[in-house]
């Protein structure tokens, strides 16, 4: 009996040997690792028959990065979820190994090095300072969907003709709105005076000075001279294409001294290219505009 007794209790130290070096060498509890080096970790994942993008293909996300506690980056400081193109890895354990693993309304973190992500990925030439070199960063990835290339072109495509056809529209109840009793210009442009200008007028081909705001029809501002460094008005020369044509229209019509508001269709300012991320495809833009100065 005292024998059965020792040869169970060697072989449940065994047993606990074993439990404990195992849990004491893995490397990141709780994540699966690839034959690449890859630490994932799903929190919500669909049937693993589901449909995987391919290289190529335009996925949706909602994304964080973050090294420890430290958030890098966190999409939901933008607009909304974002599109990148799934593309192949470019190292040994890159995250998005972990994305052709993923289907529409999966959730995951990966583990990835972060000199490897910052150098070979985002294609920097040196690490940032708060980087270090040995260090890691967690992927945290919402898969909303993917789609082919065609179909992405295809829904952008859709999209931009909706926000054409919107426009007119859009504008018309803004006019109303704002009580605006003014008849826009051939051109389309509404010039609003808001104080009479009794200096110089501008004309085209002489330098002009100019203080402005800039926003979208839903009052976000998108630029303002007041906020550039020393809050100086902007210099151009006056009817050469240096600034959008509602600008050029509108700023002729102006003597030194005069603050108006311009009201300035797409065709006008933008049009279906936008500018930057802060102006949409087809957007009106409305300007506060004072004319400090002009030759």
């Amino acid at each position: 009996m005292m024998k059965k007794n020792f040869l169970f209790s060697i072989a449940l130290f065994a047993i606990i040997s074993v439990l404990i070096t195992s849990c004491g060498t893995e490397k990141y509890p709780g994540y699966t690792e690839t034959d690449s080096g890859l630490f994932y970790k799903f929190h919500e994942q669909s049937n693993v028959d589901s449909l995987k993008p391919v290289i190529g293909d335009i996925l949706t996300l909602e994304m964080k990065y973050r090294s420890g506690d430290s958030v890098l980056f966190n999409s939901a400081d933008l607009s909304g979820p974002f599109q990148l193109p799934l593309q192949l890895p470019t190292f040994q354990g890159d995250f998005s190994e972990g994305l052709a693993m993923m289907s529409d309304g999966d959730s995951a973190t990966f583990i990835v090095s972060a000199d490897s992500i910052y150098l070979k990925t985002f294609k920097f030439k040196t690490l940032p300072d708060f980087i270090d070199s040995a260090s890691i960063l967690y992927f945290d990835i919402k898969f909303i969907n993917s789609m082919s290339q065609e179909q992405a072109m295809k829904e952008y495509q859709d999209r931009i003709a909706k926000k054409k056809t919107d426009e007119a529209l859009v504008l018309a109840e803004y006019i109303e709105e704002n009580n605006i009793s003014v008849e826009p210009t051939e051109s389309g442009l509404y010039y609003i005076e808001n104080v009479r200008g009794k200096g110089k007028k501008a004309e085209s081909g002489k330098k002009v000075k100019v203080h402005y705001t800039g926003t979208l029809l839903d009052g976000t501002k998108f630029d303002s001279s007041f906020d550039h460094p020393d809050a100086k008005p902007i210099e151009f020369v006056l009817g050469q294409g240096k600034v959008i044509k509602g600008w050029d229209e509108g700023i002729a019509l102006m003597r030194v001294g005069e603050k108006a508001t311009f009201i300035i269709p797409s065709v006008l300012a933008y049009g279906e290219r936008g500018s930057r991320n802060a102006i949409p495809p087809y957007s009106p833009l409305v300007f506060e505009v004072e004319l400090v100065d002009a030759e």
